[in-house]
């Protein structure tokens, strides 16, 4: 049994492509098979995996595939073990939106992952077709709220269509500056409003994230030391720990 996580958020800068390659790298060195998905037009995962030019196959170009997986050749694997499938040239407007609710969930279903692995789905901010289906297709949501002001005026519709939808969510800080008194006022007030769903980890602000991108380097390797790498070090091991959960049967809901 494999695990997929929706990697969302209401805003945009949030981090979502940077923590979907960061997580794939560092539970691929927990030895879990993982499969990261870009279910985003913009098509950057790859740059993240050591592509130096846009992929020009992926999900994207297979959304009128009439056999489910058509866009796995599309797969490639990063010098960490990941595979990833980059979105590709698709840039057809309207595409996603006409496709069933339950499209993307088919496309994995399809897809032979040995037990214990994780698929990691980037998307856009949400609301958008794009992130809906990666919704519908997840065991396992984990929102991404930056510790910005914007944050406090977006969140709340989205944490009221996913509890509709009675989803297992996570909530994960992002962009931290603890020397900054609105950041810190910021996560007092997301703690009170999520409660347990949020995580007890927060990934700081660091300026070696885009350095890293810009030298194709997986950050958390090239900056091991850093605030942010332990910070993702920490996020990566409690997905670990609910994917092993998971694959064991042992509990249904995500650990604390």
């Amino acid at each position: 049994m494999s695990g997929t996580v929706a990697i969302v958020s209401a805003t945009g800068g949030a981090g979502r492509t940077t923590l979907a390659a960061e997580l794939a790298s560092l539970l691929a060195w927990r030895k879990h098979a993982v499969l990261a998905v870009e279910c985003d037009p913009r098509n950057v995962l790859g740059f993240h995996f050591g592509l130096r030019d846009a992929a020009a196959d992926g999900l994207g170009s297979s959304l009128h595939a009439t056999a489910p997986g058509a866009w796995a050749a599309a797969g490639r694997r990063s010098d960490d073990g990941a595979l990833f499938v980059p979105w590709g040239d698709s840039i057809e407007a309207g595409a996603m939106e006409r496709l069933p609710a339950n499209w993307l969930a088919r496309q994995f279903d399809a897809v032979d992952l040995p037990a214990g692995s994780a698929i990691l789905i980037d998307t856009p901010p949400w609301p958008s077709p794009h992130a809906e289906q990666a919704i519908d297709a997840a065991d396992l949501v984990l929102v991404l709220v930056a510790a910005q002001p914007e944050t406090c005026l977006t969140l709340r519709r989205l944490v009221d269509s996913l509890a509709m939808r009675g989803k297992t969510v996570r909530y994960l800080a992002t962009r931290l500056h603890p020397a900054r008194q609105l950041h810190v006022d910021i996560i007092a007030m997301l703690q009170a409003m999520l409660g347990p769903a949020m995580l007890p980890y927060h990934v700081h602000e660091d300026s070696s994230v885009p350095d890293a991108l810009a030298r194709s380097e997986c950050f958390t390797r090239s900056t091991p030391h850093s605030q942010a790498a332990h910070d993702l070090n920490g996020v990566a091991s409690w997905l670990s720990a609910w994917l092993a959960s998971s694959h064991a049967d042992t509990a249904t809901e995500v650990p604390a």
